[in-house]
């Protein structure tokens, strides 16, 4: 399957390479129909985009969309972090964004216990329980209408079922990361039995990772599981 749309790509507005431009035009000598910037959210802190800047990057992203139009469909994501149980840093304001991630980071101070454990796991000196961890990420799926859990699984463990049901549920997508696959295929096989969908992005950092999405797809092959293309919900 060739795929159209990468939407989960990084830019110098947080810990990427490129400008928004460059990623842009990388996806239209690539031939995709679909690009999206999607940084990290507020409450990282290290990489979080917030006030004036992220307002800045919209405007950024409206003046490429307009420009390309002809060629390519420019979109601005948001990467939003895990804060708590049921609880992220997607903004108010949600017009802002024509797409919505919501994944765990290490760079994200926590908010309750449960994302306190969550950091214990991601730095090796304790463990979180999968369960909870992934009940944590539905809830905040669906309370702020994300719409694809990205990375799932990486720096700390999700329990598959739980989030695959959950997510197949509440029609939001899991990602297959091209820059680091975080399922097995054994997991893939059993996520897609229980009904989730999934999406391939990069994670592009640079301009040269847009739209390379071949070690997503490689392991899609191999776990034999179907991969979509996100439409913005009806």
């Amino acid at each position: 399957m060739k795929i159209a749309s990468d939407l989960h790509t990084h830019t110098i507005y947080s810990h990427g390479k490129g400008t928004p431009e460059e990623n842009v035009l990388a996806a239209v000598r690539l031939g995709l129909k679909r690009v999206a910037v999607s940084e990290h959210g507020a409450a990282h802190a290290f990489y979080g985009v917030r006030g004036e800047k992220l307002r800045g990057l919209r405007r950024e992203i409206d003046r490429l969309a307009a420009k390309y139009a002809n060629d390519i469909e420019v979109l601005m994501g948001y990467e939003c972090n895990l804060t708590g149980y049921g609880l992220c840093d997607a903004p108010e304001d949600r017009g802002l964004f024509d797409v919505t991630l919501l994944a765990f980071h290490k760079g994200v101070p926590p908010r309750d216990a449960l994302a306190r454990s969550a950091l214990a796991e991601a730095l090796g000196l304790g463990r979180a329980d999968p369960e909870r961890i992934a009940e944590a990420l539905l809830a905040a799926a669906d309370k702020y209408g994300i719409d694809i859990l990205a990375h799932p699984g990486a720096y700390v463990k999700a329990d598959v079922a739980t989030l695959a049901k959950g997510a197949a549920q509440l029609g939001v997508m899991l990602e297959l990361n091209a820059s680091r696959v975080t399922f097995t295929p054994g997991e893939a096989q059993l996520a897609a039995a229980l009904g989730a969908r999934f999406v391939v992005n990069s994670d592009a950092h640079t301009p040269g990772r847009v739209g390379d999405f071949k070690a997503a797809l490689d392991f899609a092959k191999l776990a034999g599981v179907p991969v979509e293309e996100w439409r913005p919900r009806a």
